[in-house]
């Protein structure tokens, strides 16, 4: 009986994982950062930046490191975000699938099938959907809502370290990390608390 119940927890814990590796996850690099601090003007400035831009496109190269894998899971192609809340990946390679989501719904279509899946009934992921929503509108009222927020400004850059509020969901993910300069995101790192990771560098903004 306590060997099924287990089987089925760890059966879950891969599933969310691989659900997690789906859809921008990243790796973990040790950063001192300030101590949180939402209000600061820094921050205020940088979401304003990206506020102001409704319709971006951008380059990406991706990395998923887990501890199932035998090496990471590499793959590449470009993202769209258009104000509010659309943000479409696609991949090209290894192979074609694009990833839309609308609100609440991220659509996934490859060449044999299209699955749909509603993020409000998986908050262990789509809480990182969130967060990049939340800073490419610029709304700052969103990250406060979901994050303990850390951010750290310099001249060539800045850093944004998001913790989930939510208990459960920081179950799956510890850590949300994202590095620009001024309204350009250049890297986003997500850790998990058992250290899988990923890092998925930006490039070529338009």
């Amino acid at each position: 009986m306590t060997s099924g119940k287990m089987n089925q927890t760890k059966k879950h814990n891969i599933k969310a994982s691989l659900l997690l590796s789906f859809f921008f996850i990243f790796p973990a690099h040790a950063l001192e950062m300030n101590k949180p601090d939402v209000n600061k003007p820094e921050l205020s400035k940088i979401l304003h930046l990206f506020a102001q831009n409704k319709r971006s496109t951008v380059d990406f190269k991706e990395e998923k490191h887990a501890f199932y894998l035998d090496e990471p899971i590499k793959s590449s192609g470009y993202l769209q975000f258009s104000a509010p809340n659309n943000l479409y990946k696609f991949i090209l390679k290894p192979e074609k699938i694009s990833q839309k989501i609308n609100g609440n719904t991220l659509k996934i279509i490859s060449a044999n099938r299209t699955h749909t899946v509603n993020l409000d009934e998986h908050p262990e992921f789509s809480i990182i959907l969130r967060a990049i929503i939340s800073l490419l509108s610029g709304d700052h009222s969103a990250l406060k809502k979901d994050f303990k927020i850390n951010f750290k400004d310099k001249a060539s850059s800045w850093t944004l370290l998001l913790s989930p509020h939510n208990s459960y969901v920081s179950s799956y993910v510890e850590s949300i990390k994202m590095v620009g300069n001024k309204n350009k995101l250049t890297k986003i790192i997500v850790t998990e608390p058992n250290k899988d990771h990923s890092i998925t560098h930006l490039y070529n903004h338009r």
